[in-house]
């Protein structure tokens, strides 16, 4: 059985209109996507994806790689 993140259903994480990187705080009220899953809806009607959020992400994946490496050299 798996798990799921109300987050990672309805990609809050890439969302203009979660406070932060990691998709808390929905600006649209913070039980609104508790309400979508309440409602079964499959997508979330106000999803805009933000580019400088994906940008973080891929910024943050790279400086653990990095400090995986030099971790390792010693």
């Amino acid at each position: 059985m798996g798990v799921a993140c109300i987050q990672d259903i309805y990609r809050c994480d890439t969302c203009k209109s979660a406070s932060d990187e990691y998709g808390r705080g929905c600006k649209h009220g913070l039980l609104f996507p508790l309400f979508l899953v309440m409602a079964n809806s499959h997508k979330c009607e106000n999803y805009e994806f933000d580019p400088e959020k994906v940008k973080l992400h891929l910024q943050k994946k790279e400086n653990r790689k990095e400090l995986k490496n030099e971790t390792r050299r010693y």
